[in-house]
């Protein structure tokens, strides 16, 4: 259990930084294509060109992940702390499986990917900083009641 334990804490910390070079991959695919699209015409070759690296990423982090809840599971932690990997993965098989998608499909719920990208950087974010805490003995991320006078 300690061994499944110190194995998260560094998966998840991978994870979270995963996600902030998810983003860049993004951005590299925006800018490319937008620097293909002018003068234009811009190929869906040269679109998907720009975007792979970020789609094929997004597929090893959703891997990532299941590892992740499997490791989470093994090193029992909580029910609280459990149900947020649960969620973790459930978000990242949306991103892969459905958003990215229904984002292509059907543009006007493009929105939809990037926002629960934004809720899977702030979960995986909360749980490094969660585990790193409770290794170091430290309290749990939650404040402390403001004193009364």
């Amino acid at each position: 259990m300690r061994t499944a334990r110190t194995i998260y804490k560094y998966w998840v910390a991978l994870i979270f930084v995963g996600v902030i070079v998810q983003v860049g991959l993004a951005g590299y695919g925006a800018f490319y294509s937008a620097d293909k699209a002018d003068p234009g015409p811009l190929s869906n070759d040269t679109f998907d060109h720009g975007w792979t690296p970020h789609s094929a990423f997004g597929t090893i982090l959703g891997l990532l992940a299941l590892i992740l809840l499997i490791v989470a599971l093994v090193a029992r932690f909580d029910s609280r702390l459990r149900n947020w990997n649960i969620i973790l993965f459930v978000l990242f098989l949306l991103q892969v499986l459905v958003l990215a998608a229904i984002g292509r499909s059907v543009p006007a719920l493009g929105w939809l990917h990037p926002i629960t990208a934004l809720a899977i950087f702030g979960i995986s974010g909360f749980l490094a900083d969660r585990v790193w805490r409770l290794e170091r003995g430290g309290a749990p991320t939650v404040p402390a009641a403001p004193a009364q006078m």
